[in-house]
């Protein structure tokens, strides 16, 4: 660990912890403080020059709720294959773009703020599939493929936290395509999990960039930017669709290019939460032309300092 005092800015932005570090290189030469290292399995990774050259060995080497964490290198990684993260309590991070700088407190900074972006080649795959409890997610830029997603994550996996990420979801018109997907075919919910400072840019209609198609209660979606660029409109942003419970979404902006045929039809999609309240949503930003929120009944969704932008100012959303 005292190695790392060397790399001020690097090691400045690794997180605290009391586990082991290891280093990820973006391709089998790379440079660090000027000087050219060469990447590979065969290193021990544990220094920012000795940096092991694939994301799946580095999450092998890790040992379950030490605080291990896996730092991926500046520059642009790609999986020939999902890597699953299957080691409970393991972090895996990127660098950000300026020491320091993280989500404000009402939305992330942007679609390409972080400097270490990851995509994969396998057709219609995840990028991460997460397995384990309290994995944590950060810093990076997700590249989905077409039909895929950035992460993930199974009903085992609770507690999960995705933070201070990007998603680029792509202009290919496939519904299929996902930023984070909590995926069917599980018979108990994912619990707590937490989405918070997130950026998810959409230039085509994609599908949601957060979609829950299994039960996930306690779901926290928080402070998070979901923004349409392209010419097609995009359905939903947001999608649970089973009886989830204690769903919360607040301080989240959602933004598109015009107010006519180029729109997020719906923000938020709750249909299938049938409780009274199920789903709470505060202090969200809706442009005009697109639902807020699209729900079974409008008791479903408790909906607090929400708006609707328009050219005058804007309009309280009082109900869903």
């Amino acid at each position: 660990m005292g190695l790392l005092t060397q790399y001020g800015l690097l090691a400045g932005l690794v997180p605290v912890t009391t586990g082991r570090v290891f280093w990820v290189s973006p391709s089998a030469s790379y440079t660090v403080a000027g000087e050219t290292y060469s990447a590979s399995d065969y290193n021990d990774g544990l220094t920012p020059f000795s940096a092991f050259r694939t994301v799946d060995y580095a999450i092998g080497k890790t040992t379950a709720n030490v605080g291990d964490v896996v730092v991926l290198l500046p520059g642009a990684h790609s999986v020939s294959a999902t890597v699953t993260l299957d080691i409970v309590g393991v972090t895996v991070t990127g660098i950000p773009a300026t020491q320091g700088v993280g989500g404000s407190a009402r939305a992330s900074r942007g679609p390409s703020k972080n400097k270490t972006s990851i995509t994969t080649t396998e057709t219609a795959g995840m990028i991460f599939t997460v397995t384990a409890t309290d994995v944590e997610i950060a810093w990076l830029h997700f590249i989905p493929i077409t039909a895929g997603a950035g992460v993930s994550v199974s009903s085992a996996a609770h507690r999960f936290f995705s933070h201070d990420n990007t998603f680029a979801l792509g202009s290919t018109a496939q519904t299929a395509t996902f930023g984070i997907t909590f995926p069917v075919g599980v018979t108990a919910p994912n619990l707590n999990s937490v989405i918070r400072n997130c950026y998810f840019l959409a230039d085509g209609a994609v599908g949601p960039a957060i979609r829950a198609a299994q039960s996930v209660h306690g779901l926290k979606i928080e402070s998070s930017t979901f923004e349409l660029t392209g010419i097609a409109a995009w359905a939903k942003a947001i999608q649970t669709t089973l009886a989830n419970v204690g769903v919360h979404i607040r301080d989240c902006d959602f933004v598109q290019p015009t107010l006519t045929t180029t729109v997020i039809t719906a923000a938020i999609d709750v249909t299938g939460m049938t409780a009274d309240s199920s789903c709470q949503v505060y202090r969200c930003y809706f442009p005009e032309g697109c639902d807020g929120i699209v729900s079974t009944a409008t008791g479903d969704v408790a909906l607090a300092e929400s708006y609707t932008a328009n050219s005058t100012g804007g309009t309280l959303k009082t109900s869903a």
